[in-house]
């Protein structure tokens, strides 16, 4: 499968590699994360499509072999607090929906070697969309 293309805010970029360059565990995650970062398309918060998964963005999305939705909520390590439907995006699933839009899948690899198949199904609150740009 072929990578989709995803779309980052400028400000998410700095913030993630800000807190990247003060990771002192490099782990099969944190590599993926940054060769995606090197890869997206970076637009301007407000520039940012509606239907794009940024950071702290709730998302419902499909695991394969579910077919059954999930929400969740993709936020940054020091923020997350354990929360129902938290995933922090240095964890593989956040790390495979950060710049993806609704309607794209892609393949990731997890850290037991195998691909999970993740589709984002729709995007439920994204701060970009509402204006919050914090």
């Amino acid at each position: 499968m072929a990578k989709p293309n995803i779309i980052i805010s400028s400000q998410d970029l700095h913030r993630l590699e800000t807190m990247l360059e003060h990771q002192s565990h490099m782990t099969q995650t944190i590599e993926h994360l940054e060769d995606e970062l090197a890869r997206a398309e970076v637009v301007e918060p407000h520039e940012i499509p509606a239907n794009v998964v940024s950071m702290n963005t709730r998302v419902l999305i499909t695991i394969a072999p579910s077919t059954e939705p999930t929400e969740i909520q993709l936020v940054y390590p020091h923020d997350f607090r354990g929360d129902k439907g938290q995933v922090n995006v240095l964890a593989p699933i956040g790390a495979a929906i950060l710049g993806l839009a609704e309607g794209q899948e892609i393949e990731w690899p997890q850290p037991d070697g195998h691909l999970m198949k993740v589709k984002i199904e729709k995007v439920l609150y994204q701060p970009e969309r509402e204006g919050d740009y914090r």
